[in-house]
């Protein structure tokens, strides 16, 4: 059973939620809070399946806090509060434990967190539960948006997955490409500021983190739509070159790696203008590579059906 289908029966075991809650299944939850909704979200970091090699304790520590951050900035809601809960092997040392807790100070800097509580235990392995809460009056969820929306990406896809070949299989690189993937994956960089810039002008939007296809597929099924994308967001040739020579398809590397971190949304097109321009005031790009369509449920790249798949756990 993967953990996609562990969800859909917790979300059954659930039962139907009061009203002013946002729907089981959302990067986020949400509950009727005065004022607006008192925002919650937890996210697990496993040594075994989250910290590649050569990840530092301390970049896995500042990454268990950029998984919950992204998920917030996806629905354009700023943290606040920070709860962490360990489970730690006896055989981790006293000095990666104490990097671990530099890399959720790193954190807690850069996206003006405050850490007030959470819980340590033994383990078998490395587990690192963190909890964000904020407060908001509106949240950006994954079912709004219409036919004729535009589909916008926050940045590059393709790059951190090369930087997981690279250090799961060995993949070959050249030197300036090698850097930038694997400064992907071990620093990742959720895009709260510009969610937070963005969220009165998308109609959907979802943390990337599972990869572009499930990203796509998830917010078409909850909005019922189509995508028609003729757009793969990429950087062009260092990608193609790596593809190459390693004999992967760009393609899959695009649209099946995950980890990227980045917002994947959709905005309609009389608002797209305005929405570039919120993304350029804080220094950002947004990059429209597509747009839905009524084919409920149809995602085609390039004129192709695309596979569900992705960053799966249990998978």
């Amino acid at each position: 059973m993967n953990e996609y289908e562990i969800i859909d029966l917790l979300t059954k075991a659930a039962g139907r939620l009061p009203r002013g809650y946002l729907p089981i299944g959302d990067d986020v939850a949400a509950l009727p809070s005065s004022p607006g909704k008192l925002v919650l979200k937890s996210d697990m970091l496993v040594g075994r399946t989250d910290v590649p090699p050569g990840m530092t304790w301390r970049h896995a520590g500042r990454k268990a806090v950029a998984m919950c951050v992204s998920d917030f900035a996806s629905k354009g809601v700023s943290p606040q509060a920070l709860m962490v809960s360990l489970g730690i092997p006896r055989t981790l040392e006293d000095r990666d434990i104490r990097a671990m807790i530099r890399g959720f100070q790193d954190g807690m800097a850069e996206w003006g967190l405050h850490l007030v509580g959470g819980d340590t235990n033994e383990a078998d392995d490395v587990m690192i539960d963190c909890i964000l809460t904020g407060f908001t009056d509106r949240i950006v969820g994954r079912g709004g948006a219409g036919p004729g929306d535009l589909v916008v990406v926050t940045g590059e896809f393709g790059t951190t997955s090369a930087g997981l070949k690279i250090l799961l299989e060995g993949a070959r690189a050249a030197p300036g490409f090698r850097r930038r993937a694997l400064q992907n994956v071990y620093r990742p960089s959720p895009r709260l500021k510009l969610g937070l810039a963005l969220r009165d002008y998308l109609s959907s939007a979802m943390d990337s983190s599972d990869g572009l296809a499930i990203c796509l597929h998830t917010l078409a099924e909850a909005s019922g739509v189509g995508m028609r994308i003729d757009r793969l967001p990429y950087g062009g040739r260092s990608l193609e070159g790596f593809a190459s020579e390693n004999h992967y398809r760009v393609d899959e590397l695009v649209l099946y790696g995950g980890e990227e971190y980045e917002i994947v949304g959709t905005v309609p097109k009389d608002r797209i203008a305005e929405a570039e321009a919120a993304a350029r005031a804080v220094g950002s790009e947004l990059t429209v590579i597509g747009e839905t369509t009524g084919e409920s449920g149809i995602v085609t790249v390039n004129g192709r059906e695309i596979e569900k798949r992705g960053w799966i756990q249990l998978g």
